[in-house]
Protein backbone atom coordinates (compact mmCIF):
# COMPACT_ATOMS: atom_id res chain seq x y z
CA UNK A 1 0.00 0.00 0.00
CA UNK A 2 1.33 3.43 -0.99
CA UNK A 3 -0.23 6.61 0.38
CA UNK A 4 -0.16 10.33 -0.38
CA UNK A 5 -0.84 12.72 2.50
CA UNK A 6 -1.94 16.16 1.28
CA UNK A 7 -2.34 19.57 2.94
CA UNK A 8 -2.01 23.20 1.87
CA UNK A 9 1.14 23.67 3.95
CA UNK A 10 3.30 22.10 6.67
CA UNK A 11 3.78 25.16 8.87
CA UNK A 12 3.59 24.61 12.65
CA UNK A 13 -0.02 24.08 13.66
CA UNK A 14 -2.83 21.60 14.16
CA UNK A 15 -2.96 19.76 10.82
CA UNK A 16 0.82 19.61 10.49
CA UNK A 17 0.96 18.05 13.95
CA UNK A 18 -1.65 15.49 12.89
CA UNK A 19 0.44 14.52 9.86
CA UNK A 20 3.61 14.32 11.98
CA UNK A 21 1.79 12.16 14.53
CA UNK A 22 0.45 9.90 11.78
CA UNK A 23 3.93 9.17 10.42
CA UNK A 24 5.40 8.81 13.92
CA UNK A 25 2.63 6.34 14.85
CA UNK A 26 3.45 4.15 11.85
CA UNK A 27 7.10 4.07 12.93
CA UNK A 28 6.15 3.10 16.49
CA UNK A 29 3.73 0.40 15.35
CA UNK A 30 5.92 -0.97 12.59
CA UNK A 31 2.64 -1.42 10.77
CA UNK A 32 1.77 1.18 8.18
CA UNK A 33 1.87 1.82 4.46
CA UNK A 34 4.72 0.36 2.45
CA UNK A 35 5.63 3.88 1.36
CA UNK A 36 4.22 7.39 1.60
CA UNK A 37 4.64 10.88 0.18
CA UNK A 38 3.57 14.18 1.72
CA UNK A 39 2.40 16.92 -0.65
CA UNK A 40 2.43 20.54 0.51
CA UNK A 41 2.15 23.98 -1.03
CA UNK A 42 5.12 25.25 0.99
CA UNK A 43 8.50 24.00 2.14
CA UNK A 44 8.48 22.07 5.42
CA UNK A 45 10.51 24.02 8.03
CA UNK A 46 11.22 21.06 10.35
CA UNK A 47 12.99 17.69 10.04
CA UNK A 48 10.46 15.23 11.45
CA UNK A 49 8.90 14.36 8.09
CA UNK A 50 10.54 12.69 5.11
CA UNK A 51 9.33 12.34 1.51
CA UNK A 52 7.90 15.87 1.36
CA UNK A 53 7.23 17.35 -2.06
CA UNK A 54 6.16 20.93 -2.72
CA UNK A 55 3.39 21.27 -5.31
CA UNK A 56 2.90 24.63 -6.99
CA UNK A 57 -0.69 25.82 -6.59
CA UNK A 58 -1.45 23.77 -3.46
CA UNK A 59 -0.92 26.60 -0.94
CA UNK A 60 -3.65 28.99 0.26
CA UNK A 61 -4.96 31.00 -2.70
CA UNK A 62 -7.71 33.50 -3.40
CA UNK A 63 -10.38 32.43 -5.85
CA UNK A 64 -9.02 34.67 -8.61
CA UNK A 65 -5.49 33.22 -8.29
CA UNK A 66 -6.38 29.54 -7.86
CA UNK A 67 -4.74 27.02 -10.17
CA UNK A 68 -6.95 25.18 -12.65
CA UNK A 69 -8.11 22.00 -10.84
CA UNK A 70 -7.08 19.64 -13.64
CA UNK A 71 -3.58 21.16 -13.78
CA UNK A 72 -3.24 20.93 -9.97
CA UNK A 73 -4.39 17.30 -10.04
CA UNK A 74 -1.73 16.47 -12.64
CA UNK A 75 0.96 18.23 -10.57
CA UNK A 76 -0.08 16.31 -7.46
CA UNK A 77 0.03 13.02 -9.37
CA UNK A 78 3.47 13.82 -10.81
CA UNK A 79 4.85 14.73 -7.36
CA UNK A 80 3.43 11.53 -5.86
CA UNK A 81 4.93 9.37 -8.64
CA UNK A 82 8.35 10.96 -8.09
CA UNK A 83 8.50 9.34 -4.63
CA UNK A 84 6.22 6.31 -4.89
CA UNK A 85 7.05 5.26 -8.44
CA UNK A 86 3.32 5.02 -9.19
CA UNK A 87 0.06 6.72 -8.30
CA UNK A 88 -0.92 6.34 -4.64
CA UNK A 89 -3.27 3.55 -3.64
CA UNK A 90 -4.84 6.01 -1.18
CA UNK A 91 -4.99 9.81 -1.21
CA UNK A 92 -5.41 11.10 2.38
CA UNK A 93 -6.36 14.76 1.94
CA UNK A 94 -6.79 17.21 4.82
CA UNK A 95 -9.24 20.15 4.82
CA UNK A 96 -10.02 20.06 1.10
CA UNK A 97 -13.38 21.78 1.73
CA UNK A 98 -12.14 24.63 3.97
CA UNK A 99 -12.20 27.28 1.25
CA UNK A 100 -8.52 28.18 1.48
CA UNK A 101 -7.94 27.17 -2.14
CA UNK A 102 -10.73 26.33 -4.57
CA UNK A 103 -8.11 24.72 -6.80
CA UNK A 104 -7.58 21.92 -4.28
CA UNK A 105 -11.34 21.43 -3.86
CA UNK A 106 -11.61 21.11 -7.63
CA UNK A 107 -8.55 18.85 -7.88
CA UNK A 108 -10.15 16.50 -5.34
CA UNK A 109 -13.25 16.38 -7.56
CA UNK A 110 -11.00 15.55 -10.53
CA UNK A 111 -9.25 12.79 -8.56
CA UNK A 112 -12.66 11.44 -7.59
CA UNK A 113 -13.78 11.38 -11.24
CA UNK A 114 -10.63 9.46 -12.17
CA UNK A 115 -11.58 6.68 -9.73
CA UNK A 116 -8.91 7.45 -7.11
CA UNK A 117 -9.45 6.10 -3.62
CA UNK A 118 -9.80 9.11 -1.33
CA UNK A 119 -9.85 9.62 2.42
CA UNK A 120 -11.08 13.18 2.94
CA UNK A 121 -10.51 14.55 6.45
CA UNK A 122 -12.06 17.95 7.23
CA UNK A 123 -10.69 19.48 10.43
CA UNK A 124 -12.65 22.74 10.02
CA UNK A 125 -15.50 23.85 7.81
CA UNK A 126 -16.06 26.89 5.60
CA UNK A 127 -19.72 26.61 6.60
CA UNK A 128 -18.87 27.10 10.30
CA UNK A 129 -18.54 30.86 10.76
CA UNK A 130 -16.08 31.33 7.88
CA UNK A 131 -18.13 33.14 5.20
CA UNK A 132 -15.06 34.53 3.44
CA UNK A 133 -13.74 30.99 3.00
CA UNK A 134 -17.16 29.88 1.78
CA UNK A 135 -17.24 32.58 -0.89
CA UNK A 136 -13.65 31.75 -1.84
CA UNK A 137 -14.80 28.30 -2.97
CA UNK A 138 -16.70 29.76 -5.91
CA UNK A 139 -18.11 27.13 -8.28
CA UNK A 140 -16.21 24.38 -6.43
CA UNK A 141 -18.99 24.43 -3.80
CA UNK A 142 -21.10 22.21 -6.05
CA UNK A 143 -18.34 19.56 -6.07
CA UNK A 144 -17.25 19.91 -2.45
CA UNK A 145 -18.44 16.54 -1.15
CA UNK A 146 -17.82 13.77 -3.73
CA UNK A 147 -19.31 10.42 -2.82
CA UNK A 148 -18.81 6.81 -3.90
CA UNK A 149 -17.76 3.54 -2.29
CA UNK A 150 -14.10 4.35 -2.93
CA UNK A 151 -14.38 7.77 -1.23
CA UNK A 152 -14.37 7.77 2.57
CA UNK A 153 -14.46 10.64 5.07
CA UNK A 154 -12.85 10.98 8.51
CA UNK A 155 -14.36 13.21 11.21
CA UNK A 156 -12.66 14.49 14.36
CA UNK A 157 -15.74 14.28 16.58
CA UNK A 158 -19.33 13.04 16.76
CA UNK A 159 -20.81 16.38 15.67
CA UNK A 160 -18.70 16.55 12.53
CA UNK A 161 -19.43 12.89 11.83
CA UNK A 162 -23.16 13.51 12.23
CA UNK A 163 -23.10 16.62 10.02
CA UNK A 164 -21.15 14.80 7.32
CA UNK A 165 -23.45 11.79 7.46
CA UNK A 166 -26.49 14.06 7.10
CA UNK A 167 -24.89 15.86 4.16
CA UNK A 168 -23.94 12.56 2.51
CA UNK A 169 -27.34 10.99 3.24
CA UNK A 170 -28.37 8.30 0.74
CA UNK A 171 -24.83 8.09 -0.62
CA UNK A 172 -22.27 5.32 -0.12
CA UNK A 173 -19.31 7.17 1.38
CA UNK A 174 -18.64 5.99 4.95
CA UNK A 175 -17.74 8.59 7.59
CA UNK A 176 -15.19 7.27 10.08
CA UNK A 177 -14.66 8.77 13.53
CA UNK A 178 -10.94 9.55 13.75
CA UNK A 179 -10.04 11.57 16.82
CA UNK A 180 -6.55 13.05 16.97
CA UNK A 181 -3.74 11.39 18.89
CA UNK A 182 -2.77 12.74 22.32
CA UNK A 183 0.92 12.14 23.12
CA UNK A 184 1.63 11.27 26.74
CA UNK A 185 3.24 13.96 28.89
CA UNK A 186 6.11 13.60 31.37
CA UNK A 187 5.30 14.38 34.99
CA UNK A 188 7.10 17.14 36.92
CA UNK A 189 7.42 17.92 40.61
CA UNK A 190 5.12 20.89 41.43
CA UNK A 191 7.31 21.86 44.40
CA UNK A 192 10.36 22.13 42.18
CA UNK A 193 8.39 24.24 39.71
CA UNK A 194 7.25 26.60 42.47
CA UNK A 195 10.85 26.96 43.66
CA UNK A 196 12.17 27.89 40.22
CA UNK A 197 9.16 29.99 39.20
CA UNK A 198 7.84 31.73 42.33
CA UNK A 199 5.84 34.14 40.15
CA UNK A 200 3.36 31.35 39.37
CA UNK A 201 0.23 31.87 41.52
CA UNK A 202 -0.72 29.43 44.24
CA UNK A 203 -4.05 27.60 43.95
CA UNK A 204 -3.80 28.06 40.18
CA UNK A 205 -6.64 26.94 37.92
CA UNK A 206 -5.10 27.18 34.45
CA UNK A 207 -6.91 27.69 31.15
CA UNK A 208 -4.10 26.66 28.77
CA UNK A 209 -5.24 28.45 25.62
CA UNK A 210 -4.40 31.44 23.50
CA UNK A 211 -6.97 34.22 23.79
CA UNK A 212 -9.45 34.13 20.92
CA UNK A 213 -13.07 35.17 21.10
CA UNK A 214 -14.65 31.71 21.19
CA UNK A 215 -12.50 30.85 24.20
CA UNK A 216 -15.03 32.85 26.24
CA UNK A 217 -12.69 34.84 28.49
CA UNK A 218 -15.64 36.43 30.28
CA UNK A 219 -16.64 33.10 31.79
CA UNK A 220 -13.17 32.81 33.29
CA UNK A 221 -13.85 36.18 34.95
CA UNK A 222 -17.24 34.94 36.19
CA UNK A 223 -15.66 31.85 37.74
CA UNK A 224 -12.99 34.01 39.35
CA UNK A 225 -15.61 36.37 40.78
CA UNK A 226 -17.50 33.46 42.35
CA UNK A 227 -14.49 31.34 43.42
CA UNK A 228 -12.05 33.66 45.24
CA UNK A 229 -10.26 30.67 46.79
CA UNK A 230 -8.59 30.00 43.41
CA UNK A 231 -6.40 32.04 41.09
CA UNK A 232 -7.52 31.65 37.48
CA UNK A 233 -5.35 32.30 34.42
CA UNK A 234 -5.22 31.68 30.71
CA UNK A 235 -1.83 31.08 29.15
CA UNK A 236 -1.40 33.35 26.11
CA UNK A 237 -2.68 36.62 24.70
CA UNK A 238 -4.12 36.99 21.18
CA UNK A 239 -2.21 37.13 17.92
CA UNK A 240 -5.23 38.43 16.01
CA UNK A 241 -5.08 42.27 16.09
CA UNK A 242 -8.88 42.46 15.79
CA UNK A 243 -9.28 40.77 19.19
CA UNK A 244 -6.57 42.68 21.05
CA UNK A 245 -8.80 45.57 22.18
CA UNK A 246 -11.40 43.15 23.59
CA UNK A 247 -8.62 41.27 25.37
CA UNK A 248 -7.18 44.47 26.83
CA UNK A 249 -10.64 45.47 28.05
CA UNK A 250 -10.90 42.19 29.97
CA UNK A 251 -7.52 42.85 31.60
CA UNK A 252 -8.69 46.31 32.69
CA UNK A 253 -12.04 44.93 33.89
CA UNK A 254 -10.26 42.28 35.96
CA UNK A 255 -7.99 44.85 37.59
CA UNK A 256 -10.86 47.26 38.28
CA UNK A 257 -12.94 44.55 39.96
CA UNK A 258 -9.89 43.10 41.76
CA UNK A 259 -10.44 39.57 40.49
CA UNK A 260 -7.94 36.83 41.26
CA UNK A 261 -7.33 36.32 37.56
CA UNK A 262 -4.39 36.70 35.18
CA UNK A 263 -4.78 36.90 31.43
CA UNK A 264 -1.67 35.82 29.50
CA UNK A 265 0.17 34.15 32.39
CA UNK A 266 2.58 32.41 30.02
CA UNK A 267 3.84 35.81 28.86
CA UNK A 268 4.67 36.81 32.45
CA UNK A 269 6.84 33.84 33.40
CA UNK A 270 9.75 31.82 32.03
CA UNK A 271 7.97 28.60 32.97
CA UNK A 272 7.26 26.33 30.01
CA UNK A 273 3.78 25.18 29.07
CA UNK A 274 4.23 21.74 30.73
CA UNK A 275 5.63 23.41 33.85
CA UNK A 276 2.60 25.73 34.13
CA UNK A 277 0.25 22.78 33.68
CA UNK A 278 2.07 20.65 36.25
CA UNK A 279 2.04 23.55 38.73
CA UNK A 280 -1.72 24.07 38.42
CA UNK A 281 -4.17 22.51 40.87
CA UNK A 282 -6.50 21.83 37.96
CA UNK A 283 -7.11 22.72 34.32
CA UNK A 284 -10.26 24.59 33.32
CA UNK A 285 -12.16 24.87 30.06
CA UNK A 286 -14.72 27.58 29.29
CA UNK A 287 -14.56 27.53 25.48
CA UNK A 288 -17.90 27.59 23.64
CA UNK A 289 -16.65 25.99 20.41
CA UNK A 290 -13.93 23.47 19.60
CA UNK A 291 -12.90 21.36 16.65
CA UNK A 292 -11.38 18.17 18.00
CA UNK A 293 -11.55 18.67 21.75
CA UNK A 294 -7.88 18.42 22.72
CA UNK A 295 -8.58 20.50 25.83
CA UNK A 296 -10.87 17.78 27.19
CA UNK A 297 -8.25 15.04 26.90
CA UNK A 298 -4.77 16.52 27.29
CA UNK A 299 -5.11 17.56 30.98
CA UNK A 300 -5.49 13.92 32.03
CA UNK A 301 -2.19 13.02 30.32
CA UNK A 302 -0.51 15.37 32.80
CA UNK A 303 -2.37 13.69 35.67
CA UNK A 304 -4.49 16.84 36.12
CA UNK A 305 -8.21 17.14 36.75
CA UNK A 306 -10.28 19.07 34.22
CA UNK A 307 -13.05 21.37 35.49
CA UNK A 308 -15.39 23.88 33.86
CA UNK A 309 -17.49 23.79 30.70
CA UNK A 310 -18.30 20.74 28.62
CA UNK A 311 -19.22 20.78 24.92
CA UNK A 312 -21.30 17.58 24.61
CA UNK A 313 -21.49 17.61 20.80
CA UNK A 314 -17.69 17.39 20.77
CA UNK A 315 -17.10 15.07 23.75
CA UNK A 316 -20.05 12.66 23.57
CA UNK A 317 -17.91 9.78 22.33
CA UNK A 318 -15.23 10.25 25.01
CA UNK A 319 -17.36 8.71 27.77
CA UNK A 320 -17.89 5.60 25.63
CA UNK A 321 -14.11 5.23 25.67
CA UNK A 322 -13.84 5.56 29.44
CA UNK A 323 -13.02 9.28 29.69
CA UNK A 324 -15.67 10.53 32.11
CA UNK A 325 -16.46 14.25 32.18
CA UNK A 326 -19.50 14.18 34.47
CA UNK A 327 -17.92 16.81 36.72
CA UNK A 328 -18.19 19.44 33.95
CA UNK A 329 -21.20 21.71 33.36
CA UNK A 330 -22.95 22.20 30.02
CA UNK A 331 -24.12 25.76 30.67
CA UNK A 332 -24.01 28.47 33.31
CA UNK A 333 -27.47 29.99 33.62
CA UNK A 334 -28.00 33.41 35.19
CA UNK A 335 -31.27 35.04 36.18
CA UNK A 336 -32.84 36.91 33.27
CA UNK A 337 -33.23 39.99 35.48
CA UNK A 338 -29.44 40.44 35.38
CA UNK A 339 -29.44 41.06 31.62
CA UNK A 340 -30.74 44.04 29.67
CA UNK A 341 -33.12 42.02 27.52
CA UNK A 342 -33.65 44.71 24.91
CA UNK A 343 -29.90 44.95 24.37
CA UNK A 344 -29.72 41.16 24.16
CA UNK A 345 -32.51 40.91 21.58
CA UNK A 346 -30.95 43.70 19.52
CA UNK A 347 -27.58 41.92 19.58
CA UNK A 348 -29.20 38.63 18.53
CA UNK A 349 -31.06 40.27 15.64
CA UNK A 350 -27.93 42.06 14.42
CA UNK A 351 -25.75 38.94 14.68
CA UNK A 352 -28.21 36.76 12.78
CA UNK A 353 -28.73 39.34 10.07
CA UNK A 354 -24.99 39.69 9.60
CA UNK A 355 -24.38 35.92 9.55
CA UNK A 356 -27.01 35.20 6.90
CA UNK A 357 -25.95 38.20 4.84
CA UNK A 358 -22.31 37.10 4.97
CA UNK A 359 -23.32 33.71 3.58
CA UNK A 360 -25.65 35.37 1.06
CA UNK A 361 -28.65 33.50 2.41
CA UNK A 362 -32.11 34.77 3.31
CA UNK A 363 -32.85 35.08 7.02
CA UNK A 364 -35.74 32.75 7.99
CA UNK A 365 -38.82 34.60 9.27
CA UNK A 366 -38.67 32.99 12.72
CA UNK A 367 -34.88 33.05 13.07
CA UNK A 368 -34.68 35.83 15.68
CA UNK A 369 -37.33 34.21 17.88
CA UNK A 370 -35.70 30.78 17.60
CA UNK A 371 -32.26 32.16 18.49
CA UNK A 372 -33.63 34.26 21.36
CA UNK A 373 -35.45 31.29 22.88
CA UNK A 374 -32.27 29.21 22.74
CA UNK A 375 -30.38 31.85 24.77
CA UNK A 376 -33.15 33.34 26.93
CA UNK A 377 -35.87 31.07 28.31
CA UNK A 378 -37.52 29.88 31.51
CA UNK A 379 -34.16 28.61 32.84
CA UNK A 380 -32.69 32.10 32.57
CA UNK A 381 -29.94 33.33 30.26
CA UNK A 382 -26.99 31.33 28.92
CA UNK A 383 -23.97 33.28 30.13
CA UNK A 384 -21.64 31.70 27.58
CA UNK A 385 -23.81 32.87 24.67
CA UNK A 386 -23.66 36.56 25.62
CA UNK A 387 -21.30 39.10 24.09
CA UNK A 388 -18.59 40.72 26.19
CA UNK A 389 -20.55 43.84 27.17
CA UNK A 390 -23.49 41.81 28.45
CA UNK A 391 -21.16 39.41 30.25
CA UNK A 392 -19.55 42.30 32.12
CA UNK A 393 -22.97 43.55 33.24
CA UNK A 394 -23.82 40.10 34.57
CA UNK A 395 -20.52 39.64 36.43
CA UNK A 396 -20.98 42.97 38.22
CA UNK A 397 -24.49 41.94 39.29
CA UNK A 398 -23.35 38.50 40.42
CA UNK A 399 -20.53 39.98 42.50
CA UNK A 400 -23.04 42.04 44.47
CA UNK A 401 -25.44 39.14 45.10
CA UNK A 402 -24.71 36.24 47.46
CA UNK A 403 -27.65 34.34 45.97
CA UNK A 404 -26.38 34.63 42.39
CA UNK A 405 -22.82 33.82 43.50
CA UNK A 406 -24.04 30.66 45.19
CA UNK A 407 -26.07 29.73 42.11
CA UNK A 408 -22.98 29.92 39.90
CA UNK A 409 -20.91 27.91 42.39
CA UNK A 410 -23.53 25.14 42.47
CA UNK A 411 -23.73 24.98 38.68
CA UNK A 412 -19.96 25.16 38.13
CA UNK A 413 -19.10 22.26 40.47
CA UNK A 414 -15.42 23.20 40.58
CA UNK A 415 -14.36 20.20 42.63
CA UNK A 416 -11.03 18.56 41.93
CA UNK A 417 -11.48 14.82 41.45
CA UNK A 418 -9.63 12.38 43.67
CA UNK A 419 -6.49 10.66 42.40
CA UNK A 420 -8.11 7.29 41.49
CA UNK A 421 -10.64 9.01 39.20
CA UNK A 422 -7.94 11.13 37.60
CA UNK A 423 -5.88 7.99 36.99
CA UNK A 424 -8.86 6.22 35.37
CA UNK A 425 -9.28 9.03 32.86
CA UNK A 426 -5.53 9.18 32.33
CA UNK A 427 -5.46 5.46 31.51
CA UNK A 428 -8.47 5.75 29.18
CA UNK A 429 -6.82 8.57 27.22
CA UNK A 430 -3.57 6.60 26.99
CA UNK A 431 -5.38 3.51 25.71
CA UNK A 432 -7.67 5.14 23.16
CA UNK A 433 -5.84 8.27 22.02
CA UNK A 434 -2.19 7.22 22.07
CA UNK A 435 0.01 7.45 18.98
CA UNK A 436 -0.01 3.65 18.47
CA UNK A 437 -3.82 3.53 18.74
CA UNK A 438 -4.14 6.40 16.27
CA UNK A 439 -1.75 4.83 13.78
CA UNK A 440 -3.67 1.55 13.92
CA UNK A 441 -7.00 3.34 13.29
CA UNK A 442 -5.67 5.24 10.29
CA UNK A 443 -4.15 2.11 8.76
CA UNK A 444 -7.38 0.16 9.26
CA UNK A 445 -9.36 2.91 7.52
CA UNK A 446 -6.94 2.69 4.59
CA UNK A 447 -7.48 -1.08 4.43
CA UNK A 448 -11.26 -0.61 4.50
CA UNK A 449 -10.95 1.95 1.73
CA UNK A 450 -8.91 -0.42 -0.46
CA UNK A 451 -11.52 -3.14 0.02
CA UNK A 452 -14.43 -0.84 -0.91
CA UNK A 453 -16.25 -1.34 -4.18
CA UNK A 454 -15.53 1.16 -6.95
CA UNK A 455 -18.64 3.10 -7.97
CA UNK A 456 -19.67 6.02 -10.11
CA UNK A 457 -18.96 9.32 -8.38
CA UNK A 458 -21.80 11.65 -7.43
CA UNK A 459 -21.79 14.85 -5.38
CA UNK A 460 -23.77 15.52 -2.21
CA UNK A 461 -25.72 18.75 -1.84
CA UNK A 462 -23.26 20.98 0.02
CA UNK A 463 -26.11 23.30 1.00
CA UNK A 464 -27.08 20.69 3.62
CA UNK A 465 -23.80 21.26 5.44
CA UNK A 466 -24.34 25.02 5.50
CA UNK A 467 -27.88 24.61 6.82
CA UNK A 468 -26.61 22.56 9.75
CA UNK A 469 -24.03 25.14 10.81
CA UNK A 470 -25.99 28.27 9.86
CA UNK A 471 -28.83 27.46 12.24
CA UNK A 472 -30.50 30.09 14.48
CA UNK A 473 -30.58 27.82 17.52
CA UNK A 474 -26.78 27.47 17.30
CA UNK A 475 -26.23 31.24 17.56
CA UNK A 476 -23.62 32.37 20.05
CA UNK A 477 -22.83 36.07 20.27
CA UNK A 478 -19.16 35.27 20.93
CA UNK A 479 -19.00 33.75 17.45
CA UNK A 480 -20.79 36.55 15.61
Amino acid sequence: MKVALVHYHLQPGGVTRVIENTVEAWKINGNGPEDYVILSGRNYPERKLQNVRVVEGLDYMDLSDATDPLILKERMEEAARSVLGKLPDVWHIHNHSLGKNSGLSGAVAELAKSGARLLLQPHDFAEDGRPQNFRNLGEARALLYPTAGQIHYAALNRRDQSFLQSTLDDFNSPVHLLANAIPQQPASNPREIQRYFPELPENLILYPVRAVRRKNLGELALLSATHPEFHFANSLGPTNPAFRSIYQNWIEYTQHHQLSLTYGLGEQTDASFPEMVNHAQAIVNVSVAEGFGLGFLEPWTFGKCLVGRNIPEITSDFSELGVHLDNLYNELWVDSSLVDQESLKHAISAALGSAYQDYQRELPADAVNVATESILNEQGVKFGSLNEDLQKQVIAEVQSSKQETESIRKQAKLQILNEPNIQKNQAAVAENFSLPAYGAKVYQIYRNLLESQTEKVTYANSEKMLEQFLSPERLNLLRS
